[in-house]
């Protein structure tokens, strides 16, 4: 289910332009194909866009051919735990001009307990998401160079083919 963060809504009016943004968001920002989201091929320690994936920023349509796209070296980390799995979730991002990105959740403790982060700025668009799940007893998750075929890492890739808040709650 979609949780929506309403702390910083304060009366009636803010929660119409609360949920108005939202659903701006996702009328404007969003994906008509699967982009196929894997492990990379040039380096395992990248996302794959395998497809070219057909999406729309500001209503506007693009189209993106494949890319491997890194994480973030020590801010997308995640910390390992002696006595719990620790995970986060990724958003899959593409701009206007088609350069990707990762907007990456908060580490949860406990498999499962992920949540998808905050939706990014009406300049990006979602394309897809990955869950990344460090198993317990084990070591961190290194964003600049571990494998996502690593044996401590749990990852699953979740493609949107429709506007990213109507996906909330099948993906997950």
């Amino acid at each position: 289910m979609l949780q929506l963060d309403y702390s910083a809504v304060q009366g009636q009016q803010e929660l119409a332009d609360f949920l108005e943004a939202r659903y701006r968001y996702a009328i404007y920002n969003k994906t008509a194909s699967s982009a196929g989201l894997a492990i990379g091929t040039g380096s395992t320690a990248k996302v794959l866009i395998a497809n070219t994936v057909t999406y729309t920023v500001a209503n506007i349509w693009k189209s993106k051919t494949t890319a491997e796209i890194a994480f973030t070296a020590t801010t997308m980390d995640i910390a390992a735990s002696a006595s719990s799995v620790q995970e986060a979730v990724y958003f899959v991002c593409l701009d206007a001009s088609g350069t990707p990105s990762l907007v990456m959740g908060t580490i949860a403790a406990g498999a499962g307990n992920a949540k998808y982060p905050e939706l990014p700025a009406a300049t990006l668009t979602v394309i897809g998401a990955v869950r990344i799940a460090v198993a317990a007893g084990s070591t961190m998750f290194d964003a600049s160079s571990d494998a996502l075929s690593a044996g401590h890492l749990t990852v699953t890739y979740y493609n949107f083919a429709t506007a990213p808040i109507a996906s909330f709650s099948a993906a997950l």
